[in-house]
């Protein structure tokens, strides 16, 4: 199924039976649990691609699966300083 730069599926595509089968995951195998949080991963910076330019093409989704895959397996090496706090969420009615 191809997609579109952003990762979305054109029309013509959204009209394929076959283009809307959701992705069932089962088992709790490094590759399944670094599927799971790319997806994830891929919500979260979908929703700020206006602000950082992401695009989400193959080049983006193959570098992203083998970075979860090594944060699953524990091979993510990452410098203390270079940890970012989780961003505030906005407070509400303000």
């Amino acid at each position: 199924m191809a997609m579109g730069r952003t990762g979305q599926m054109t029309e013509h595509q959204r009209g394929d039976a076959t283009s809307s089968r959701a992705v069932n995951l089962e088992g709790d195998s490094p590759e399944v649990v670094a599927f799971a949080l790319l997806r994830y991963l891929a919500q979260l910076e979908h929703e700020q691609t206006r602000e950082t330019g992401v695009v989400f093409d193959r080049e983006w989704l193959l570098d992203a699966y083998a970075d979860c895959l090594d944060a699953v397996k524990g091979n993510r090496n990452v410098a203390a300083q270079d940890v970012k706090p989780p961003a505030k969420a906005a407070a509400k009615g303000r």
